[in-house]
């Protein structure tokens, strides 16, 4: 099940959604076909069936469709905007210095 991510704050604009990580100070800005990636991850906490439902009205191919939707969840869950929460979260060890 995908979520927002704990110190993640995002906000709809005309242009696509734009995403704050507090923990890293990164921004993101969304370009509309991603921010309908985000929307339907976050309203269903997943994004199956989400490739078929853009592909068939727009004529487009739904295996190339549903490729794209994963890089799109996959660098989101990379930026560390969303977590999969089925999924056990990988600590990545801190230098004692830091």
């Amino acid at each position: 099940m995908l979520t927002v991510a704990p110190g993640v704050y995002h906000a709809d604009t005309e242009q696509g959604t734009a995403i704050l990580n507090t923990r890293t100070g990164q921004w993101l800005s969304l370009a509309p076909a991603a921010t309908q990636v985000w929307r339907e991850a976050l309203r269903h906490g997943s994004v199956d069936g989400l490739a078929d439902r853009i592909a068939v009205p727009a004529g487009l191919d739904p295996a190339a469709t549903q490729a794209a939707v994963a890089r799109c969840v996959a660098a989101l869950l990379e930026h560390g905007v969303l977590i999969d929460v089925a999924r056990p979260v990988a600590r990545r060890r801190r230098r004692w210095w830091r």
